[in-house]
């Protein structure tokens, strides 16, 4: 794994949301104990769909989440956005 940081892990969930946990994780970084199994979950798919450095990213930010824990909302999560950014965070929540 790499280590990520928490704008890293915007910029690879943003076309993962889900309107779940991915979702809550991308627009709050909100980890619950169902972020983990959805990770999984979207990795399989992508690995499935043969795209392989996607799901080699997803598998990061499931070990991004696995040693952060469970956490509430981060506050301040979505000033995190670079400069310049069009995206509001809100991840379709």
């Amino acid at each position: 794994m790499t280590d990520l940081t928490d704008q890293d892990v915007r910029d690879y969930l943003r076309q993962h949301r889900d309107g779940g946990p991915i979702s809550r994780l991308y627009a709050t970084g909100e980890i619950t104990e169902h972020t983990i199994p959805a990770l999984i979950k979207r990795t399989g798919e992508m690995s499935y769909e043969e795209q392989d450095e996607e799901a080699e990213r997803l598998h990061d930010v499931t070990g991004y989440v696995t040693a952060v824990g469970a956490r509430p909302a981060v506050a301040g999560w979505t000033d995190k956005l670079r400069a310049g950014s069009e995206d509001t965070g809100t991840g379709g929540c």
